[in-house]
């Protein structure tokens, strides 16, 4: 099984994105909403901040407290809607208990050409005509991936396993767009992954798909993450597959580094609409 790097990638597409930026003199600037006292997210903070810097651009924090009020949530954003320095914005996830319920409401209430992440209603609806505006980063990512690794997506037999908004959803409707058979699985079935060309999977427990489950060449993309064991790791066993025929993009240094780096893609593009 050949690992994929998504790391490199991810070098390689912020990389292109500082060159570009630099000629059109952009500076790309993502404000992020981070409510509460949620120990992880500094460490996704900041990796986002570095990604942004690494491509130019600069990074506004919006630091409230977890008591906030959603009036004054929604109100921060629309300040930062109107706010024409500002060319994306991020509400950071998760959310204080007392919010979460209102999360749809603060996504779709964030400007459709700031929303980066590709999270509004409005932009996950666009989704299903010919022309989406801003497309989940964690979906580009797995099709970026798949493009660089397969001849050919058309014909192709998909497996997606999970539901989520951010990653099963959107990829399935790109991957029917490239003329994909996509078979979805809330919960994973060793049985599923016969026949398929591409395996995303995103639901599942630690390490729990080894070498009896993966029976031909396929690419394999770990959607997972768990604390295992004093470890980062997947719903894949890298070690258990690694004698098998095809592509793994694994946990830890695949999709997370690669999805960051689609945001900056998407906040490029924000950003030079300006020009």
């Amino acid at each position: 099984m050949e690992i994929i790097s998504g790391r490199r990638i991810a070098d390689e597409i912020q990389s292109g994105l500082k060159a570009a930026n630099r000629v059109k003199e952009l500076v790309p600037c993502l404000a992020v909403i981070d409510i509460g006292e949620f120990k992880d997210n500094d460490i996704y903070i900041n990796l986002k901040r570095k990604a942004v810097e690494s491509i130019g651009g600069t990074t506004r924090v919006v630091k409230l407290k977890a008591e906030t009020s959603q009036e004054e949530v929604l109100e921060i954003i629309r300040d930062l809607n109107q706010d024409h320095s500002v060319d994306g914005i991020l509400l950071q996830l998760p959310l204080p208990a007392h919010l979460d319920a209102e999360r749809e409401l603060f996504l779709e209430a964030i400007a459709c050409e700031k929303d980066v992440d590709g999270f509004s209603p409005w932009n996950r609806g666009r989704l299903m005509g010919p022309q989406p505006e801003f497309v989940s980063c964690a979906a580009l990512a797995c099709l970026d991936v798949c493009r660089r690794y397969l001849d050919s997506l058309a014909g192709k037999k998909a497996l997606l396993v999970g539901n989520s908004f951010d990653v099963v959803q959107p990829l399935a409707l790109m991957l029917i767009k490239e003329g994909c058979s996509v078979c979805i699985e809330p919960e994973y079935k060793p049985e599923a992954l016969a026949g398929a060309d591409i395996a995303v999977i995103e639901a599942g427990t630690p390490l729990m798909i080894g070498f009896g489950d993966v029976k031909s060449k396929i690419l394999m993309i770990d959607a997972g993450f768990h604390w295992f064991n004093d470890k980062a790791c997947g719903n894949i066993d890298r070690e258990a597959v690694a004698a098998r025929d095809g592509y793994l993009l694994p946990v830890p240094g695949g999709l997370g580094p690669l999805l960051i780096a689609h945001l900056m893609v998407n906040l490029s593009r924000a950003a030079g609409r300006k020009k």
